[in-house]
């Protein structure tokens, strides 16, 4: 089972059949496919999603409440228009009828399960990485490890946030992970984590931002304080715009196009406590985990928090499928 980025979590990513969202576990089942049966995406690729790769090779199968997204990118050989949840629970009852039920595969289980290790294997020296500066994924890394995964809702930032989370973390629950990129607005992670916590007040909801991000944010932090909103903001402070800049893409970038102040000249810890947030500049990676444990307890109590982590550029992610 693969999921689109705004789709992750609707599927457990914990289950044996899991593909997860991006990365090479992903992209390998999609290209080896003769047969994809979408429900409820467009399959209208963008620069956040994969695409199909030889489409003409494979039958697709699309269930979609929307006529618009058949034939809109690629054949559909089979349409369903109609609602996912109802689709799903016919197809299921036609085929216990048919065939007595669902059978396991073995052998599939163990090509995923094998797959999953391989890509999970990059990354984990990252999440694992005691480096100063901190390494982002080392936060994504202990922020797992602090979340109950069935009681928490997660959003992420445009840009290496997004796409460094939607990488490696694991979403078990539907609306535990909000994610979406073929828009990039700024700052909207906030949004999300406060319309989450509204919505599911039992949940920790966590928003993860970068430097850009977070300068959209602060003349909203007021409010979110004022109204007692116990969410936790985590912002990964490198000191620039990381997927810019000389060293990313190469030479010839105007360096005002990402290079930002660092925190020698502006804490936006500082900034966030003097608003009645708790606050915290976390340097060394030992202090990650008990990092989170305050901002959590303090959370729990109604007062948002905001953690400032003094992390390293590294734009490095699991990739899309690209286009044709």
């Amino acid at each position: 089972m693969l999921t689109t980025l705004k789709g992750k979590g609707v599927f457990p990513e914990h289950h044996p059949l899991a593909l997860g969202v991006r990365g090479s576990l992903a992209a390998r089942f999609l290209e080896a496919s003769d047969l994809v049966f979408s429900i409820g995406s467009s399959l209208f690729p963008n620069r956040f999603s994969h695409a199909i790769p030889e489409p003409q090779a494979k039958t697709i199968v699309q269930c979609t409440v929307d006529t618009l997204d058949i034939n809109r990118s690629y054949e559909t050989r089979h349409a369903v228009i109609g609602d996912a949840q109802l689709t799903l629970r016919a197809l299921i009852a036609e085929y216990t009828r048919q065939a007595g039920g669902g059978r396991k595969d073995p052998a599939l289980l163990e090509e995923i399960a094998a797959g999953r290790q391989e890509f999970q294997a990059t990354f984990r020296p990252w999440m694992e990485s005691t480096d100063k500066p901190i390494n982002p994924y080392r936060v994504i890394g202990d922020l797992m490890k602090v979340l109950d995964p069935k009681a928490s809702f997660v959003t992420a930032d445009s840009g290496n946030t997004r796409d460094q989370t939607s990488t490696v973390y694991e979403a078990h629950i539907a609306r535990g992970h909000l994610g979406w990129g073929n828009v990039s607005t700024l700052g909207f992670s906030l949004a999300g984590a406060i319309a989450a916590k509204l919505a599911y007040p039992e949940r920790q909801c966590v928003n993860i931002t970068g430097d850009a991000g977070i300068c959209y944010m602060m003349g909203n932090f007021e409010a979110v304080a004022r109204y007692g909103i116990g969410i936790t903001t985590v912002h990964i402070n490198n000191g620039g715009y990381s997927g810019y800049g000389p060293g990313f893409w190469g030479k010839g970038h105007d360096p005002y196009t990402w290079k930002v102040s660092d925190h020698g000249s502006a804490c936006m810890a500082s900034m966030a406590r003097s608003l009645g947030f708790h606050a915290q500049d976390v340097t060394e990676p030992a202090d990650i985990v008990p990092a989170f444990e305050r901002a959590f307890a303090e959370n729990a109590k109604g007062r948002p928090a905001l953690l400032e982590f003094i992390c390293s550029h590294h734009p490095v992610h699991g990739g899309w499928v690209g286009r044709e």
